[in-house]
């Protein structure tokens, strides 16, 4: 049995949602509140990714004690991303490393694929994978503060190079010439070439009490793209499933496409609001404010709220593939006037608000100040909440959907 710590995931819990559904596992979602009221009785605790103090916020005290109690007691605890900042020191404190503070915000706008150095031997990693090197995807992440001496901690991967796909905020590394990456250091101080390449840890374990932990700030449980064999981080993946009891037979994870997701719950409040969304984002993306990164991600421009619009699209697309059993359906009926009501807001103002956004960029040189940068500042709050700490409208209709889960 798995378990997954649901609150402040979003596009990264219905990520893990996908991988996990499709290995057949038995598994339950849980909030923060049901840990810390009813602890943990699972093999192994897994934490998407998503903000590390709003998870431990969710937890609470009872609820950091809860998982501290589990993985002493035997259980096994994987974090991927700000689930890995979770147990880090203080947050879970299952392992004494701390989060590298990255006061260069370009060094944590980093996204795409990064060529990894695998250690050579561990349990945890397969054996086709140890000693050599593996592109690995990274979405945005954190970083490990390495001290000098970590015995009790294992490195499992390091980064070593930029993959072939990695954007730096939204900005193709790969497109960006050596000569003019240096140009631009000289003449203007900007360092676009992300620090972790510098051999920083991206992969690490280690043991507490009787149980153990594996904390990754790449996304392992991201899936490959149709017709690709050769994905190596679902392939680790499965084979931490396996290693900690919770047999799996495939070797890869399925391709997701929540365009192509079967409809099961054909509620016509549902599929308005997945229309809806399908025609802001064909608004973004004409007007260049989206773009496509692969079949499940949309890449944005640097300050549009691109987690908000793929966190509602996978929303949407995995609760209309929701079998509408009786207690989704009465929990529905207590939620789907509001969430209706919410969702027509949310989709006129963000409408209005992507337009302007536009127009904005478009006056910025010929006209600035005409459409004053604090006022979209102030719809964009309202609407998508801080790019950090979440909130606004669009988190509202999220908590809704995601009750249903």
């Amino acid at each position: 049995m798995i378990d997954i710590l649901w609150d402040a995931s979003h596009v990264w819990g219905y990520l893990l949602l996908h991988a996990v559904t499709s290995t057949g596992v038995p598994f339950r979602v849980l909030k923060g509140l049901d840990i810390a009221q009813n602890g943990l009785s699972c093999k192994l605790l897994i934490v998407p990714g998503g903000p590390a103090r709003r998870k431990a916020q969710a937890l609470g005290q009872a609820g950091m004690a809860s998982v501290r109690r589990f993985v002493h007691e035997g259980g096994h605890y994987l974090g991927f991303c700000g689930g890995a900042g979770l147990a880090l020191k203080g947050g879970l404190e299952l392992c004494g490393w701390k989060r590298a503070d990255m006061a260069d915000r370009l060094q944590h706008l980093v996204s795409g694929s990064l060529l990894c150095e695998i250690a050579s031997e561990h349990p945890l990693i397969p054996a086709a994978m140890a000693g050599g090197k593996a592109l690995l995807p990274v979405w945005w992440p954190g970083r490990f503060d390495e001290p000098e001496n970590h015995d009790d901690v294992q490195v499992l991967a390091r980064y070593r190079a930029a993959g072939p796909d990695l954007y730096v905020a939204d900005m193709p590394f790969s497109a960006m010439p050596a000569d003019i990456l240096a140009e631009w250091k000289t003449l203007y101080d900007v360092t676009l070439r992300p620090s972790l390449l510098d051999g920083h840890p991206c992969a690490i374990a280690g043991q507490t009490g009787r149980g153990s932990w594996l904390l990754s700030y790449s996304h392992l449980e991201t899936p490959g793209e149709d017709g690709e064999n050769t994905n190596p981080a679902d392939r680790w993946f499965l084979h931490i499933l396996r290693a900690w009891g919770c047999p799996c037979e495939q070797t890869e994870l399925p391709a997701l496409h929540p365009e192509a997701t079967p409809v099961l719950w054909e509620d016509p409040v549902l599929l308005e609001a997945r229309d809806e969304l399908k025609m802001l984002i064909r608004l973004a993306a004409g007007l260049g404010l989206l773009f496509p990164r692969s079949s499940w991600l949309w890449g944005w421009r640097s300050g549009v709220p691109g987690v908000q619009f793929n966190s509602l699209n996978l929303a949407l697309s995995m609760t209309l593939g929701l079998e509408p059993d009786d207690r989704r359906l009465r929990l529905w009926k207590t939620l789907r006037s509001d969430f209706q009501r919410a969702f027509q807001l949310f989709s006129q103002g963000a409408r209005s608000w992507l337009l302007a956004r536009r127009l904005s960029d478009t006056l910025a040189d010929s006209a600035p100040g005409m459409l004053p940068r604090e006022l979209l500042v102030d719809q964009r709050q309202t609407l998508f909440g801080s790019p950090m700490s979440g909130g606004g409208l669009s988190e509202a209709l999220l908590d809704k959907l995601e009750t249903l889960v």
